[in-house]
């Protein structure tokens, strides 16, 4: 018998004596074959109703209750593997800690565990406690715990550094592609990234019904898998019409445009064609979405035109790519030269 099967048989039997879920509850933890599960029968609400101040007394072990929110969760699945990355640090640290013992003290304890015997880094250190972070907030949605374990604990980040290519290595790779690889699937897919500013997940599902006419130029239309916003992007016009000029020469009528498999095979190629045409970066698919961006301020295009472009909810985000660079330093010392 399965755990949905036992769980709907108890509630049942619940109900046959005389339990009614309209004006009660019940938080259920039940251990079967060794895996526990986490189950509320009725209003939640109703618990704080009845037990006042003394809800966050509820015993509940967040490791359980994360497991069980992570599995029912209406998520992507890349973003569940980072979520259940997640977990399975916190199970390392820990085995099992009940939700309303999760204090600022933990929290400090368990990013030292992630630095000192996980070897990670403070950026993923932080994507760990943002998720940590998503679920206890999820607890308390549920009435599960009152306390704000984060409220007197800063979660840290470091500025981190965004490979992209120049003007120079773009030319460089377009050069190599036309001369010599042609028909290069990955090689392909990486430069239509850098003249959309696409990620990789939008670049392998994007199809020939992405692109319309309107007012008789062509624009990429497409939601992105991410975010689930609405990207348009100017085909004809961004790069001087380079992304559409490439697609030209790609004769797919059905499906997607281009055949990419995994990132790691993908980036595994970059690596191989940046090495060969002498680009001593660690160049991945991602570094196509920061080039675009780049390139883009540094030819002068407004900040919010980027942000549309890249479809970020938040200019703040777009803001990254604003910071002097030596592009931009180069750039505003020739347009000082021509001032007479």
């Amino acid at each position: 018998m399965g755990i949905h099967e036992i769980i709907k048989r108890f509630e049942t039997e619940l109900k046959n004596i005389g339990f009614n879920d309209i004006d009660s509850a019940m938080l259920l933890q039940l251990t079967i074959d060794g895996n526990s599960y986490i189950h509320s029968i009725g209003d939640l609400n109703n618990l704080s109703k009845t037990s006042g101040e003394h809800t966050n007394q509820i015993k509940c072990d967040y490791i359980n209750f994360m497991s069980v929110e992570i599995e029912n969760a209406n998520i992507q699945e890349s973003t569940k593997k980072n979520h259940l990355d997640t977990l399975r640090i916190l199970k390392s640290y820990q085995a099992s800690i009940e939700i309303s013992s999760i204090n600022s003290d933990y929290l400090l304890f368990l990013a030292k565990y992630m630095r000192d015997n996980c070897n990670l880094s403070t950026n993923t250190i932080a994507k760990h406690m943002k998720i940590i972070k998503k679920y206890l907030n999820e607890a308390k949605k549920k009435d599960l715990v009152i306390k704000d374990a984060f409220a007197n604990y800063k979660i840290h980040t470091e500025k981190t550094y965004r490979e992209f290519l120049t003007e120079k290595e773009l030319l460089k790779l377009e050069e190599y592609k036309i001369q010599v690889e042609p028909n290069n699937e990955v090689l392909n897919a990486f430069l239509f990234a850098c003249y959309t500013g696409l990620r990789y997940s939008d670049v392998r599902t994007v199809t020939k019904q992405d692109i319309i006419n309107i007012n008789k130029k062509r624009w990429l239309i497409k939601k992105m898998k991410k975010t689930n916003f609405e990207v348009r992007v100017p085909l004809s016009t961004i790069f001087n019409g380079k992304a559409l000029e490439l697609i030209r020469h790609i004769h797919r009528t059905r499906g997607t445009i281009f055949k990419i498999t995994s990132t790691q095979q993908v980036n595994r190629e970059l690596s191989r064609i940046t090495k060969i045409i002498g680009i001593k970066k660690n160049i991945t698919f991602h570094c196509a979405r920061h080039t675009c961006a780049t390139l883009l301020i540094y030819r002068n295009v407004p900040i919010t035109t980027v942000q549309k472009i890249l479809g970020h909810k938040n200019i703040t985000t777009t803001q990254i790519y604003s910071a002097v660079t030596d592009l931009t330093i180069e750039n505003d010392i020739k347009r000082s030269n021509k001032i007479k």
